[in-house]
């Protein structure tokens, strides 16, 4: 009963077992570490679109932002500590991250509203809670901006230089899985919405 209520309300896994444990019931959906043999053919089905989306930024986060992954081309943009940072603290948290990012208003609110819809689905994970806390915080005083003039969604432009690199970002994620670590993996990936963004990227990648 409890198993079919959570799957008809879109509850994430996680929340599912804390529901199934809260009723005296075993969890019933298994939680492993990314590096676990189990997942082996998972995180190699992972590594492979890492590597294919070369040369443009790729990075796998869990669900309260950690990057755990990235391709090579993560590393040379963002820079070697990325693996192992946290995204909403990157840029929540560091101004002069904020400051690299052309359209921050709308980058920042973006995550903001990702962040509360995150919570919304898991109302009882601290760490989520702390994140939207950092989030809001960054964001008070700053005015919610119009919807972007160019584009029908809200993609990051970047400072490089003298540059500004334009770019779309789209997720990757596992669907129907039955494992909590697959269902709360989520595959960034940039690519250039530009022909500038375009050649800067794949001159990058060839230094």
């Amino acid at each position: 009963m409890v198993m079919r209520l959570g799957e008809a309300l879109g509850i994430p896994l996680r929340e599912q077992n804390r529901l199934l444990e809260a009723a005296g019931l075993p969890a019933a959906y298994p939680e492993v570490a990314l590096e676990d043999a189990d997942l082996a053919p998972f995180r190699a089905a992972i590594n492979q679109l890492l590597t294919a989306h070369m040369p443009y930024p790729a990075v796998v986060v869990d669900e309260h932002w950690n990057v755990l992954l990235a391709n090579r081309a993560s590393a040379a943009f963002f820079g070697d500590a990325l693996v192992g940072s946290n995204l909403a603290h990157r840029y929540f948290a560091d101004p002069a991250a904020a400051e690299a990012i052309v359209n921050w208003p709308q980058v920042a609110w973006a995550g903001m509203d990702r962040l509360r819809q995150q919570l919304a689905l898991r109302p009882f994970d601290d760490t989520l809670r702390e994140l939207a806390v950092l989030a809001e915080r960054a964001t008070a005083g700053l005015p919610r901006p119009s919807p972007p003039a160019e584009g029908l969604v809200v993609c990051p432009w970047f400072r490089v230089g003298g540059q500004v690199i334009r770019t779309i970002g789209m997720a990757a994620r596992f669907d129907t899985t039955s494992a909590v670590t697959l269902e709360e993996l989520r595959v960034e990936l940039l690519y250039p919405l530009d022909s500038d963004a375009e050649r800067f990227f794949r001159e990058a990648g060839t230094t």
